[in-house]
């Protein structure tokens, strides 16, 4: 038997006596105390009962005992299924817990239906506080229990809502408006020249030009700051009405709100006004609906009363800026969030640099070749290959594989140095469709991207598509061995569902394929985990505007799996660093008594 992190009981005739729906049970004081033990020793407990759930809580709550189980199912479903959930709602593997029932046939199903699960009669009980599996280790503040029950609340909090709808009602989401001035103007370029996806006119102005801007009295120009019951976004929107002409300017929202609604609500209480958007844009105004779950606030003062929680815990996060809607629902947590998103270059193009071909390349190939490649191409820019990476100053990496699923590559015929661009379709090569291609990069006002560089462009390189396989688990290996092993890394993978998007009806079978690469590469490298979204995004309704954007609700699910993935791989990260130090402390007394032996025989020589 491995070592045990999680017991599930029945209750009847196994955790007390009696069948609690044909007549009165009576607790075994033994049982209590066994729970009790195994709670201070950091082993959970949950149950699985064939019952009626509020009678059996009833019963429970008679002794205080209801909240020493996380994740209780108490219904009178079948208990095979019921034990994977609970499984999975802890985040365990089936070799880590112990099921406990006086029926033999519950014991089997528990088995066929979980791997590896240790299934034992009542018979066992006795045994559990000698057994060695259930050592466990000294938890006198029950801290395991607390964080089990805080995402215990959390999956309650989620697996209420029937729709994210429901889910966003329930957030109690609040904007503020705020006038620009001196201490706000800077947060004012930052939104205007860094935003993209809800950046609805994409015109980007200077400090200067802000300045300016705001002296013309008929523009209403205010700042959004948005709160909700999770925290406090800060100012993350601006807009400027010209009421004369009823017509938007900016239009412009972080990433951090997308799915929220915000947008739509300011653009519905303004009246619908004109605005010429400039693509891409990730949500899509329309002049019928105001989202009735958000309310005005007036202007306070900010105190953040929220007490942090977890350990001090440094984290690199590298992926796509719509994952800031995930990582908004850290803040409670005292995580050092370092963040590697894409942006928006001087060019006006928004710049992806997590690609893995990016990173292997900020590291294998020259300065020269680098410069060449940014001082040349328009949508790489000097920041492109810059990364913390492999500076490897965290405890923990977080990394969205996406753009890998999703970018196409183009390999430069003379240095074969490959750079990655754009996606399923409207590729830079295709030489038939080069008007339309030169069309839609003025539209978006994408600086560079004219016929002159796209006939240079063709010269220069050829199309290879995306990346490989074989190449992708390379890639992957290069980054795990050079990040120390004792670092966890976390990756977060694709959807598998159907596209929104009738050009990316490639992109399932796409994301199924490398899925299933990464699911091999984890399982053969030591220290990597995984957010799984095919487990949180089941239906392509769950989705918005692309397979890679999903709905609000569906952030904060990834949230929550999140913390405790990282939680628990920094704890393994902290225990790692003790044996390190004291390897290290080792190998000193070692080489020390080394040198005393090697001083005292030249000593004694001498004498």
């Amino acid at each position: 038997m491995e070592k045990i992190k999680l017991v599930i009981w029945d209750l009847d005739d196994t955790f007390w006596d009696g069948t609690l729906s044909e007549n009165e049970v009576s607790f075994i004081d033994d049982n209590i105390e066994i729970i009790k033990e195994l709670t201070g020793r950091g082993i959970i407990n949950s149950i699985i009962s064939k019952n009626k759930y509020e009678d059996a809580k009833k019963k429970l709550e008679e002794r205080d005992l209801f909240d020493w189980f996380v994740f209780p199912r108490i219904s009178w479903d079948p208990k095979g299924q019921g034990i994977k959930i609970i499984i999975e709602n802890c985040q365990l593997r089936a070799e880590n817990v112990l099921f406990l029932d006086d029926n033999h046939l519950n014991l089997k199903e528990a088995v066929y239906y979980n791997k590896g699960i240790h299934s034992r009669g009542p018979d066992f009980i006795k045994e559990i506080l000698h057994h060695p599996s259930f050592v466990g280790k000294n938890d006198a503040a029950f801290t395991r229990l607390q964080q089990y029950k805080l995402l215990e609340s959390r999956f309650k909090d989620v697996n209420q809502f029937s729709n994210n709808i429901e889910f966003l009602k329930s957030s109690e989401i609040k904007i503020t408006y705020i006038d620009v001035n001196e201490d706000n103007i800077d947060r004012l370029h930052e939104l205007l020249e860094r935003t993209n996806q809800l950046n609805f006119t994409k015109k980007r102005l200077s400090i200067k030009e802000i300045h300016s801007w705001l002296l013309i009295k008929e523009n209403e120009n205010k700042l959004i700051s948005v709160t909700d019951k999770y925290g406090d976004y800060g100012i993350v929107g601006f807009y400027s009405f010209l009421k004369k002409e009823n017509k938007l300017a900016h239009f412009t929202f972080s990433c951090r709100i997308l799915n929220l609604g915000v947008e739509q609500f300011i653009y519905a209480k303004l009246n619908f006004p004109k605005i010429e958007i400039v693509p891409e844009i990730a949500i899509q105004l329309n002049n019928k609906t105001k989202p009735d779950w958000i309310i005005e606030v007036k202007a306070e003062k900010r105190k953040d009363k929220t007490k942090k929680q977890g350990k001090n815990i440094n984290v690199l996060f590298k992926g796509g800026c719509d994952l800031d809607q995930m990582l908004f629902y850290l803040n409670n947590y005292n995580f050092n969030l370092v963040k590697e998103l894409n942006y928006v270059s001087e060019n006006n193009i928004p710049i992806h640099r997590e690609h893995t071909q990016i990173l292997i390349d900020s590291q294998e190939r020259s300065i020269s070749e680098i410069d060449k490649i940014v001082n040349s191409i328009p949508f790489i820019d000097k920041n492109t290959y810059s990364t913390k990476l492999f500076d490897c100053n965290y405890d923990v990496l977080i990394f969205s594989l996406l753009m890998d699923y999703t970018q196409v590559l183009y390999k430069e015929k003379i240095s074969e140095i490959r750079i990655p661009f754009g996606g399923y379709y409207n590729h830079l090569t295709n030489t038939e469709k080069k008007a339309a291609l030169i069309e839609g990069f003025k539209k978006r006002n994408f600086k560079g991207m004219d016929e002159l560089f796209l006939d240079d462009f063709n010269n220069r390189f050829e199309l290879i598509n995306q990346i490989n396989g074989e190449d992708f688990y390379s890639n992957l290996k290069y980054i795990r061995n050079k990040v120390p092993l004792h670092i966890p890394i976390i990756f977060i993978n694709g959807a598998e569902v159907e596209s929104p998007i009738n050009l990316e009806q490639d992109a399932t079978k796409r994301h199924i394929y490398m899925n299933g690469i990464l699911d091999e590469f984890i399982k053969k490298n030591e220290n990597c985990h995984l957010i799984d979204i095919r487990k949180i995004v089941t239906d392509k309704i769950m989705l918005t505007d692309n397979i890679r954007h999903y709905q609000r609700d569906c952030y904060y699910k990834m949230a929550q799996e999140l913390i405790q993935v990282i939680e628990t791989s920094a704890s393994l990260k902290i225990k790692k660093n003790n044996y390190e130090v004291l390897k290290s402390h080792c190998k000193k007394i070692i080489y020390r008594s080394f040198l005393f032996k090697k001083i005292f025989h030249l000593y004694k020589r001498i004498i």
